[in-house]
Order: C-alpha cells, then structure tokens, then sequence
C-alpha cells in the first residue's frame, strides 16, 4: 500500500505560479493527504480554483488567529476517520485497505515557548504515524545559512522531542 503526502508552506494562494505549480504536484504525485500553511485565502475561493478539479475536500483547518487560518489539511476519497486540530498541528487518522494510520501536519509557532506546547501535545500519540511540517526550529547552527544564530534552548528541545 502506497499512501503519498506532502505539506507545502504556500505563502499566499493568490500568485498564479503557485497555483500552477501546486495543481502540477497534485496531478503528478496524487496524494491522499495534503497539508498546505499560509494559504492566505479562504477555503471556499481555493476549492472552484483549485481543488475540485483534482478531487480533494478539506478536512480540517486550524483555528482562526487573527482573522487569519494559518493551515489546512485536505484528503481525497474519505480516506480521514478522524482529526484533531490545534493551532500547532493538525492531526488524522486514516483508513486504507483495511489499514488505519496517523498523519500529522504541523505549522510550528515562532516562539519556543509556544512551541514547547507543541511537544508536549505531540508526545501524547501512541502508535505508528507519519509527522510532516514546517516546525520552525532548526536542530542546530549549522542548519542555518547566516543570518542571527538560533537560540540553544530552542535547538535543544526539539533535539529533545525527536529523541
């Protein structure tokens, strides 16, 4: 059984090339699963743009901060049994072929303050999944390219939580 995702931080639904380029990853990879950040659009204008022509609905989206969803996850085929959302993560639970798993998209906070939430919400599953996102943390300096080093504290506990 082949189960195919991706997570994409798109940045705005709005430019065409994104559009473009997100219809051609969809058409070329057909996920069952796809977690997409920033939108910066509403799901209803995305849907007759996008994703009605390659079969896919919304699942779940997280909650609304600052008149604004950060990031949605949509499926194909009813594939999702169930969800939990928070403004971190988006968590599902799928069936395939008489074979449940877990998927979880993640759109970490800026702050590792809020993010230390994050693992602590993330270290409740049990079972085999499949985590995939922007956490917006690094592990360590050198997977940094100029710019202010990253805070140790930050780097520590996501080294931490992935242990």
């Amino acid at each position: 059984m082949k189960v195919s995702s991706f997570f994409w931080n798109v940045r705005g639904l709005g430019n065409h090339k994104t559009v473009e380029m997100l219809l051609s990853l969809l058409n070329l990879h057909k996920p069952l699963l796809v977690f997409l950040a920033e939108p910066m659009m509403s799901y209803t204008n995305a849907f007759d743009v996008l994703f009605k022509s390659v079969n896919m609905h919304l699942v779940a989206t997280s909650p609304i901060v600052n008149k604004v969803v950060k990031f949605w996850c949509l499926e194909v085929s009813n594939l999702v049994q169930n969800f939990l959302v928070n403004d971190q993560f988006i968590s599902v639970t799928c069936r395939l072929q008489d074979k449940s798993f877990s998927f979880a998209g993640v759109y970490g906070a800026n702050t590792y303050l809020s993010r230390r939430f994050l693992w602590r919400d993330l270290s409740f599953f049990t079972g085999p999944w499949c985590i995939l996102g922007d956490f917006n943390v690094v592990l360590s300096a050198d997977d940094c390219k100029g710019g202010v080093a990253p805070n140790q504290i930050s780097c520590n506990e996501f080294l931490d939580w992935i242990n």
